[in-house]
């Protein structure tokens, strides 16, 4: 019986020190696989969204070359401001001489009407042939703003700079992040290459200088740092290329090490029940209570993995049924921050189509589907609201957002919502594979006709492409719709197919 005692005495002690090291190396392997999977999460998303920022100004850039490179565009104000309504990124379009005086100019210029920019370093980047993206500047009344600036080139000499003006505390950047989210609680911060805020969830931190700037090295990664109220935040971040911008998705600690907490507490409290029951029963039960922490350890080995896997919650002791579900309910946790994350990257929030990383993925599939001969048919859609800008101006944003919203679900509804992507601000694409450029045509007059019925008295402007008809790869193909897109917006309401001359 002694004999007895001292067996069970012993393995008392070698299972508390064993559990206690059991419980050590599981605390420490948790925080450090939820570390390591959200700060590479992060890093992902702001690489991701440095990419969408990037996409969106050589846009808003490209736009700006067609009017420098257009004597009818750059000399008629009334022509100039029609232009300035459709490009969604731009508050106001500058027609700059060589000595940088304003000579022409679309939206409200009161605050820099009287300026003369030549001193201003998008000018002269311009003015040198350049087509330049400028940090934050303050205009005379404290407005915050950037500028994209290209110059205008008359028979092979530079006699004068376009410049495009974005307010940053208007609806442009906006538009792209405020209604995004990364996790519980995650933002997003955007600074210029002097640390500059360009986009911040709180207007009040734009236009100042970022705190965290001068300690994001390199051209990307992720850490953990304190915010303001000093709790901890994971920091993932991407330096943009060519604008040397830094993107950063932060989202804070504090759920993750909550649901660290409880998870430790009902350990420990399981493990000091298992102990007296081992101490009473013997052998059998502490190989009956190691298979729980068995698994566990399985299913932690399985997160580094990158695999979310949950624990079966029958065929345990009772006493172990709390353990389970609190890991099951962390790992649920998990995947929800981790899909959120990785859906935001995909979808667009507001209106639910794919987003512009979308889009990109598939110009990229359906071009190597053309180059292998595997695509009979491509018909390319461009479709913008008519007047949208009135919409925001006159009834608000979130008129604006319902007439998005609906406008999105009438387009999916004729085309499918895997042929929908919000290309940016109220212009989106359809893309239709192996589609006859009858049915194209025919699919484009049904969305404009439900669009005119039911889309609250607003209309929609579409131009659409066909390959092989029109063009022969797909970049070539958007950049034809886009064209027929223009001569829509002319009249308004209208379906315009793109004709080779």
């Amino acid at each position: 019986m002694r004999f007895l005692h001292k067996i069970t005495l012993l393995l008392s002690i070698l299972v508390i020190i064993s559990s206690f090291i059991q419980f050590i190396v599981f605390d420490s392997f948790f925080l450090n696989t939820t570390n390591s999977l959200l700060l590479a999460t992060n890093e992902k998303a702001a690489n991701n969204v440095g990419e969408q920022v990037l996409a969106y100004f050589k846009n808003t850039a490209t736009s700006l070359k067609t009017i420098a490179s257009n004597t009818k565009f750059r000399e008629d104000r009334e022509l100039l401001n029609e232009i300035n309504k459709i490009i969604p990124a731009i508050d106001m379009i500058l027609i700059l001489d060589k000595y940088g005086t304003i000579s022409l100019a679309s939206g409200n210029t009161t605050d820099i009407s009287t300026l003369n920019l030549s001193e201003r370093d998008y000018f002269q980047r311009a003015i040198r042939g350049e087509t330049y993206i400028s940090g934050v500047f303050t205009s005379p009344r404290g407005r915050k703003f950037i500028s994209i600036a290209t110059p205008i080139i008359e028979k092979g000499a530079i006699s004068g700079v376009v410049v495009g003006v974005c307010w940053l505390h208007g609806d442009s950047l906006a538009s792209m992040f405020d209604n995004k989210s990364f996790g519980r609680g995650g933002f997003i911060t955007i600074l210029d290459n002097e640390g500059i805020v360009v986009y911040h969830t709180d207007k009040e931190r734009i236009g100042k200088q970022g705190v965290i700037a001068d300690r994001l090295q390199g051209i990307s990664g992720s850490k953990i740092m304190k915010n303001y109220s000093g709790f901890d935040q994971y920091i993932g971040y991407s330096k943009v290329p060519e604008l040397n911008w830094t993107v950063s998705v932060i989202t804070p600690t504090a759920e993750i090490k909550q649901s660290r907490r409880i998870m430790i507490y009902e350990i420990l409290a399981v493990s000091l029940f298992a102990i007296l029951v081992i101490i009473i029963i013997g052998t059998y039960t502490v190989r009956r209570y190691t298979k729980p922490l068995d698994k566990l350890v399985e299913g932690f080995s399985s997160i580094k993995k990158g695999n979310y896997k949950q624990i079966a919650s029958y065929g345990y002791a009772a006493e172990f049924d709390m353990m389970i579900q609190v890991y099951n309910d962390t790992i649920k946790e998990l995947e929800e921050v981790h899909a959120t994350l990785e859906g935001a990257a995909d979808i667009d929030e507001l209106t639910k189509a794919y987003n512009r990383r979308s889009f990109e993925k598939m110009m990229e599939i359906i071009n190597n589907e053309i180059q292998t001969h595997s695509l009979q048919n491509v018909g390319i859609m461009i479709l913008d609201i008519d007047k949208f800008k009135q919409i925001n101006d006159s009834q608000g944003h979130l008129a604006g957002d319902d007439v998005l919203k609906n406008f999105a679900a009438i387009v999916a509804s004729v085309v499918g919502a895997r042929a929908v992507f919000r290309f940016g601000g109220d212009e989106f694409v359809v893309i239709l594979r192996n589609c006859a450029d009858d049915m194209v045509a025919t699919m484009a007059e049904e969305i404009r006709l439900r669009c005119e019925e039911t889309l609250s008295g607003y209309t929609v402007s579409i131009g659409t492409a066909t390959y092989p008809k029109n063009a022969d790869s797909i970049g070539e193909l958007l950049n034809l719709a886009d064209k027929a897109l223009y001569r829509s917006k002319e009249i308004k309401n209208k379906v315009t197919a793109y004709e080779n001359k």
